[in-house]
């Protein structure tokens, strides 16, 4: 059941609707039941089914242990046991494969003759997420930030509740027991906002990362074919593609969501308009970047190893670069997780972890020299120019580490490096070769069109959110803006021969 299918258009109205006619206190149980349907229509299995019950039942009684002996050294061990648990499963589903990987290497370097089998494991959707987030429930009750719930059944609706479920945002529950137990009255405003939302979610998806997808797709399907301006031009296309699909599905989750009532957290921030890739990762993936800062670079930098680290550091290199070097050896650590968390494999790794860590890395140590150039230089860093150089430079780079990302394999990821040098800038003023992969003419004058009027809704947006705005002007000014994005949706949306509805690409996470 993906989300811009009508299926789901169809369970989203129904649940509405029995949950704003059913008595308010049981609310939440439709909730519950609704996201439990959710999960069994996603072809859950007897064996998914167990990995749900036990991280529920673990997280349930490890929190109430937790709880029980907060003042007890007690409480240190259950919390650990608690967050081996969760993880045991993680590692066990969905990471197996990539320690294989890693010692048939190994076996290979020594010369050994035996290779182990890759095996497959039928995990739950979003089975990174709701780990994540069962493991920061046990960290808050540990901290006293949030107290357990006593009724297991609410704490299934935390855990699965079914709008987050495909990918995310991450939540905390102590910003979510409030909202989902509630009780929510029907609000028309509020309706209108949120299927305005949804449906601006749908024409990222299907107008725009549809027909974004087809071309990378072709590209990255044929690399011997398709290679030089083919292969710049798709990645370059790919980060946009990316996120028209992860920013729209969130658009839709949020939407379906504030009709409910329930507010969630904000994912994005207009990333491509960042100067820098610092800059560029606190506007993208919010949730799970503020996650990774709680949960897991703090209490790092924090911790006793990391301070006697800095002591002795700030010996042997001084005070300014000595506190630099357990910062950066905490933050790699930080990237090499986020990069794990993509997926079981290294290209995960090194596109979504290792380079970033590099990218940021270099910012830090070579801004004190760039500054000394552009000062020399005479370049002016405070104006528009020098600034939209900066934003393209950020795009480039994150489009280079998204090989990595998207491509099958690293040998994969070097092929498609490899074909950016290859010399045909011909295609991009004859009259035929660049449509042959995928996109026509038509295609790409659409693309060019909602491109613009999706960086223009996003440029509008720093000053204030532009549905707030929208429903402020005139009536008619108002639904002929609706009308326009429906019909575009329906006249330019690419949900015909081979729109694939399940490829959501951040719903394998």
């Amino acid at each position: 059941m993906v989300l811009t299918s009508l299926i789901f258009a169809f369970f989203c109205i129904i649940t509405v609707f029995v949950y704003f006619i059913v008595p308010k206190k049981i609310q939440w149980l439709v909730l519950l039941v609704a996201s439990l349907i959710f999960l069994f229509y996603n072809n859950l299995t007897i064996s998914t089914v167990i990995q749900a019950i036990s991280i529920l039942v673990s997280s349930y009684i490890f929190g109430r242990l937790i709880d029980k002996y907060h003042d007890n050294k007690k409480s240190k061990i259950f919390l650990l046991s608690g967050i081996t648990v969760i993880l045991g499963f993680l590692i066990y589903l969905k990471y197996t494969n990539l320690f294989l990987i890693t010692f048939n290497h190994i076996l290979n370097v020594l010369n050994v003759n035996y290779q182990f089998s890759y095996v497959y494991r039928n995990s739950l959707i979003g089975i990174s997420y709701y780990s994540l987030i069962m493991i920061s429930y046990l960290i808050d009750i540990y901290r006293g930030t949030c107290k357990p719930q006593k009724n297991i059944l609410k704490l299934a609706l935390f855990m699965s509740y079914f709008p987050i479920l495909n990918s995310g945002p991450f939540v905390r529950y102590n910003n979510m027991e409030e909202q989902l137990y509630k009780k929510n009255k029907f609000d028309y405003d509020r309706m209108c906002s949120g299927l305005v939302r949804v449906l601006w979610g749908v024409f990222k998806i299907l107008v725009i990362s549809q027909r974004l997808g087809m071309f990378v797709d072709t590209v990255y399907g044929d690399l011997n074919n398709f290679n030089g301006y083919y292969t710049i031009i798709a990645i370059l296309f790919f980060p946009l593609q990316l996120y028209t699909n992860f920013s729209g599905s969130i658009d839709i989750i949020m939407g379906v969501s504030e009709i409910i009532g329930i507010e969630l957290p904000e994912n994005f921030n207009i990333p491509f308009f960042s100067k820098t890739i610092t800059e560029f990762w606190r506007n993208w993936h919010i949730t799970l970047g503020a996650w990774l800062k709680d949960y897991i670079f703090y209490p790092l930098l924090k911790s006793d190893f990391m301070q006697n680290l800095n002591k002795k550091c700030k010996k042997m290199f001084g005070k300014k670069t000595g506190k630099k070097i357990p910062l950066y050896l905490s933050m790699l650590i930080m990237w090499i997780l986020i990069g794990i968390w993509h997926g079981g494999a290294y290209t995960f790794i090194i596109g979504t972890g290792l380079l970033q860590f590099i990218y940021i890395f270099l910012e830090d140590t070579l801004e004190p020299v760039a500054d000394k150039v552009n000062k020399k230089l005479g370049i002016n860093s405070e104006v528009f120019s020098y600034k939209l150089y900066q934003v393209i430079r950020t795009y480039i780079l994150f489009s280079f580490s998204m090989i990595f990302f998207r491509a099958i394999s690293i040998g994969n990821a070097l092929q498609i490096i490899k074909n950016i040098f290859v010399y045909n800038p011909w295609i991009l003023v004859d009259n035929t070769s660049l449509y042959k992969a995928g996109l026509d003419l038509q295609d790409f004058r659409v693309l060019i069109l909602s491109l613009f009027v999706l960086f223009t809704v996003e440029r509008l947006s720093k000053t204030g959110s532009v549905r707030k705005k929208l429903f402020k002007q005139n009536v008619i000014f108002r639904w002929v803006i609706i009308y326009l994005l429906i019909f575009s949706i329906v006249i330019f949306g690419c949900y015909g021969v081979g729109y694939d509805p399940a490829a959501f690409i951040y719903r394998q996470f």
